[in-house]
C-alpha cells in the first residue's frame, strides 16, 4: 500500500507548496483553464502541438495522462497515444459525452469550448467538485501528482544533490518503505497488538509529513532526523502487528548457519571415520566458520546488509563442503566399480581361452567380452573426466557383459 491521496495532499499543504489554496481545499478564486485552439479531430496516432495542448488541459483538469514521466504534468508530448486516449475517455465520461472512447471529435471539441468558456464545470479523478474554482482544484490535483512523482523519485534514489540532501533523501526512502511494510503487515495481521501498531503507524506518517516539509524547505538535517523517527515508529508498528524486524530475521539466519556448520562438522567426522578423503571438505568448512565470524561481527556493528551477505557466503561454503564429501564418495564408488569390472573381464578372458583350447564355440562369448572391454574403456574415460556417476554405470555394464560372456560358454 502507499500513502493515501489525502495524506499526500496534507504533505503538500505543510510543505508550503500550495499558493492560494485553503486547507479546506476550496479555493477562493478560479485559475485560468488551459486555452487550446483545436482545428481538427484527434485520435490515436495524431501528432502536433494541439495534442500537447490537449494533454496539458487534461492534466490541469484532473484527468491526468500519466503520474510521472512522459505525459505527466510538465512533460506533455505531441503524440496522441494510449495514455492520452484513456485520460480523454475519463474526461468524456465525466462530462456526459457518448461514446466515451477517447476520440476527440466535434462533440468533444464543443464541450471543451463550453468548459473553458465558463458555461460548464468539469470534475475529474481525484478532484473535489465545489461549483467554483474547479481549475484551482485541478491544479491542486496536478501538484499531488507532481509530489507523487517526487516521492517515487525519492524511493528510486534517482535524484542528485549535496551529501546532506542525499542522506535526507535516503532516510526518507527507508521510512517510506518501512511505512509500506508496516501498513501491509497490519492489513495481513492475524494477531499482535493491532491497536498499538495502528497508533505507531499514525505517528510514523506524521513524522514522515514533517520530514517531507523539512526536506522541501531545505532543512536536510532536520528531515533526516524526522525521517529516522518515522522509520522507528513504522518499525515498531510492523513488529507490534506480528512482523519480524530485519535485525531479528538476520539474527535467526546467523543461528541457522551456525546449526548448519555443526551438522556439516558431524557429517565430515563420520565420513572420516569411514575412511573417506575429507581434507577438501574440512578446508571449506573452516572457510565457512570464518565467514560466519565476520557476519556476526558485522551484525554486532549494526551492518545488517553486510552481515546477511557474509552469512550467505558461509552457507554456500557449507554446501560446498558437503558436496566435496559426496564427490569423494562417488569417486570411490566409481573406482571400486572399475576394479570389479577389470576383475570380471580378466576372469571371462581366462575362461574363454580355456574353452577355445577345448574346441568349444566361443564366438558369442568373445562378442560379449568385446562389449565389456568397450564399456570399461568408457568408464575409465568418464572417471578421468571426473564424471563419477557415468563411470560407475559404465563399469557396472562392463562387469555384466563379462559375466554374460562366461554364461555364453
Amino acid at each position: 500500500m502507499s500513502l493515501t491521496y489525502m495524506k499526500i495532499v496534507k504533505i503538500l499543504l505543510v510543505a508550503g507548496l500550495f499558493v492560494g489554496v485553503s486547507v479546506a481545499l476550496i479555493p477562493q478564486t478560479a485559475a485560468a483553464a488551459v486555452q487550446c485552439d483545436f482545428t481538427r479531430n484527434l485520435d490515436i496516432g495524431a501528432e502536433g502541438e494541439d495534442v500537447r495542448c490537449l494533454q496539458k488541459y487534461l492534466n490541469d483538469a484532473g484527468f491526468v495522462v500519466a503520474g510521472s514521466g512522459v505525459g505527466s504534468p510538465g512533460h506533455e508530448t505531441t503524440e496522441f497515444k494510449t495514455l492520452t486516449q484513456k485520460a480523454l475517455a475519463k474526461w468524456q465520461t465525466q462530462n456526459g459525452l457518448s461514446p466515451a472512447v477517447g476520440y476527440f471529435g466535434p462533440l468533444s471539441r464543443q464541450k471543451y469550448t463550453q468548459l473553458v468558456g465558463g458555461s460548464g464545470s468539469s470534475g475529474g479523478s481525484g478532484t473535489i467538485s465545489t461549483g467554483t474554482g474547479n481549475s484551482a482544484i485541478a491544479s491542486l490535483t496536478a501538484q499531488v501528482v507532481s509530489l507523487t512523482a517526487e516521492l517515487n523519485r525519492l524511493k528510486s534514489g534517482g535524484a542528485t544533490g549535496s551529501a546532506e540532501e542525499r542522506q535526507a533523501r535516503d532516510q526518507i526512502k527507508k521510512a517510506l518503505e518501512m511505512i509500506d511494510e508496516a501498513d501491509e503487515q497490519i492489513d495481513d495481521a492475524e494477531g499482535g497488538e493491532i491497536a498499538k501498531a495502528t497508533n505507531d503507524l499514525d505517528e510514523a506518517e506524521e513524522d514522515l509529513i514533517d520530514a517531507m516539509r523539512a526536506y522541501f524547505e531545505g532543512d536536510y538535517s532536520e528531515a533526516t532526523d524526522l525521517a529516522d523517527d518515522a522509520f522507528g515508529n513504522a518499525e515498531d508498528a510492523f513488529e507490534a502487528a506480528g512482523g519480524e524486524s530485519e535485525e531479528d530475521e538476520i539474527e535467526d539466519f546467523l543461528d541457522e548457519i551456525e546449526d548448519q556448520i555443526d551438522s556439516a562438522e558431524e557429517t565430515i567426522e563420520q565420513a572420516d571415520d569411514d575412511g573417506k578423503d575429507v581434507d577438501e571438505a574440512e578446508d571449506l568448512l573452516d572457510q565457512a566458520k570464518d565467514k560466519l565470524d565476520e557476519a556476526i561481527e558485522a551484525f554486532d556493528n549494526d551492518e545488517f546488509d553486510e552481515a546477511e551477505d557474509l552469512a550467505d557466503e558461509a552457507e554456500d561454503l557449507v554446501d560446498d563442503a558437503l558436496d566435496a564429501i559426496s564427490s569423494h564418495s562417488k569417486k570411490d564408488q566409481a573406482e571400486d566399480a572399475i576394479n570389479d569390472a577389470e576383475d570380471a573381464i580378466a576372469d571371462a578372458r581366462d575362461e574363454i581361452e580355456e574353452a577355445d583350447d577345448n574346441g568349444d564355440d566361443v564366438d558369442d562369448a568373445e562378442d560379449l567380452l568385446d562389449d565389456a572391454e568397450n564399456a570399461l574403456e568408457n568408464a575409465e574415460e568418464a572417471y578421468d573426466d571426473e564424471d563419477y556417476e557415468d563411470a560407475e554405470d559404465f563399469a557396472k555394464d562392463a562387469e555384466n557383459f563379462a559375466n554374460d560372456a562366461i554364461d555364453a560358454l
